[in-house]
């Protein structure tokens, strides 16, 4: 049976420091290692099935000598020493006590393969960087083409812990068995596809309390979301105003409204271009609309802006008047949370630098490619480290990143790391994004906490897409059905 524990995410260096603080040798650590493992393993592979178990030179590759021992009672069990002799004398310690029967060479490992029922890869661990040699490769793509069940041990081999790179031949497995933590790695799957499962086993080690790695799910967000109180009023959790719209692109600010109301926004402003104004105001008959024309503009959202809780920018703006001086105006008169989406963040691609004067608390959120333009990056360099290049931009620049993709990624000028987990495919359409700024928007109205506001935010547009295809395609995933979802999710907890 597995031994599993409660999730925890951890990084690299916080690993090594709870192998550390835990007091256990390395020779311990490799044997728990290895137990957990080869249990698991019994679990999923029947008896008597043929194993071929690929070994690096270290201490991963000691969890590899270490199942094959446990393992080879009860099946056949044969092990690749894919890059040369052990170099730990730990590892080289577990390698000694295998049957010299068990060890192939490398000739013999596409007739090992082809007879292999399941493939145990335990070649590099959490401190693998960079990218594999021409001769790991050859192996880990025939392994990759064979079709064979693959189980790898902690980390895929060729995969990094932290950045969220991974080598085109890296190899990729049924399921991922991860030992002790989860790593950010685990938490990316989305992002990368390298396994098709993860499961995690414990160690027994001590842990911090806290990480930089926060998680976020229903029972969290609903301890930080505000409920309203028999004395509430309309302006008890401030004013969330949305700016944005144009002719033409009316839908993606509706949108932004959508997804402001789907969390019940008490009080929304919404300020927009006279021409699209009759447009929005026929859909949405609750927000207090502001109306610009090419002249009233700074009168206008500096008026607006006064007394506003939350703004959210970008969505719809690409033939917005002004949309250039509109945003300094924000920038430089807002004092509450600002989220910028879109257009905004094009028009900050060759301006970032404005945003380290900046007062207001900033929420950039671009997905992959927009990202790529504001650090100047190909697109590519972006998919391999989305991780880096986001905890480098919220440094420099004091503000939180919400980096869209498949497995969005949350990063402080702190260094707080969130990976959400929810949302599928379904939101894989144009106005997702908007949707997810009025959502944003308006949390930042109601929570105190900008991170965590931006976290639910992230979670919640997520999980509503995931509970809304229950029963439904994801192909033609109706976005304007959240308000509906939300008042279902806010009965069953008793909002």
């Amino acid at each position: 049976m597995s031994r599993k524990k409660r999730k925890m995410i951890i990084d690299r260096e916080g690993m090594l420091a709870i192998e550390k603080s835990s007091g256990q040798t390395v020779r311990k650590l490799m044997e728990s290692a290895g137990t957990v493992s080869a249990r698991e393993i019994e679990s999923i592979v029947p008896a008597h099935a043929h194993i071929l178990i690929l070994a690096g030179t270290g201490n991963n590759g000691g969890d590899g000598f270490v199942i094959a021992r446990l393992l080879e009672k009860t099946y056949t069990v044969k092990v690749l020493l894919c890059d040369g002799t052990p170099s730990t004398k730990e590892a080289l310690a577990e390698y000694k006590k295998l049957d010299e029967h068990c060890i192939i060479k490398e000739k013999s490992f596409q007739k090992e393969l082809a007879k292999a029922d399941a493939v145990i890869d335990a070649v590099y661990g959490f401190s693998y960087h960079g990218t594999l040699l021409p001769e790991i490769k050859r192996i880990f793509q025939d392994v990759n083409n064979s079709g064979k069940e693959v189980i790898s041990i902690d980390i895929n081999s060729g995969c990094e812990s932290d950045t969220g790179f991974c080598d085109t031949d890296a190899i990729r497995s049924t399921i991922t068995l991860a030992l002790d933590c989860y790593k950010p790695f685990h938490m990316m799957r989305k992002n990368h596809q390298m396994f098709k499962e993860t499961r995690l086993l414990s160690l027994d080690l001590p842990h911090p309390e806290h990480t930089k790695y926060h998680e976020m799910n229903e029972t969290l967000f609903f301890e930080h979301f505000p409920k309203k109180e028999e004395k509430a009023y309309k302006g008890t959790f401030g004013k969330a105003e949305l700016i944005g719209g144009c002719w033409g692109m009316a839908g993606a600010l509706s949108l932004n409204i959508i997804g402001a109301r789907t969390i019940g926004a008490s009080y929304l402003q919404v300020v927009l271009p006279e021409e699209i104004y009759p447009i929005v105001a026929g859909q949405f008959i609750q927000p207090v609309y502001h109306p610009f024309g090419h002249e009233t503009w700074h009168e206008v959202i500096s008026g607006a802006l006064d007394g506003a809780g939350s703004v959210g920018f970008g969505s719809g703006c690409v033939y917005m008047d002004h949309k250039d001086d509109i945003l300094d105006l924000i920038l430089q008169e807002c004092h509450s949370p600002i989220v910028l989406d879109a257009e905004a963040l094009r028009l900050l691609k060759h301006n970032t630098y404005i945003l380290k004067f900046v007062k207001a608390p900033i929420i950039v959120t671009p997905h992959i490619g927009e990202f790529a333009d504001m650090v100047n990056q190909p697109t590519s360099a972006v998919k391999d480290s989305p991780i880096p290049l986001a905890q480098k931009f919220a440094r420099d620049y004091g503000v939180i990143v919400v980096l869209k993709s498949p497995n969005t990624i949350v990063v402080s000028p702190s260094g707080d790391i969130y990976i959400n987990q929810t949302g599928s495919q379904a939101l894989a359409q144009a106005g997702s994004g908007d949707l997810l700024t009025g959502i944003m928007t308006a949390m930042l109205s109601m929570t105190r906490d900008v991170f965590t506001a931006v976290c639910m935010s992230v979670w919640l547009h997520g999980y509503l897409a995931d509970l809304g295809v229950k029963g439904h395609s994801r192909q033609d995933f109706n976005l304007e059905r959240y308000p509906e979802l939300m008042d279902q999710l806010f009965e069953s907890h008793g909002f």
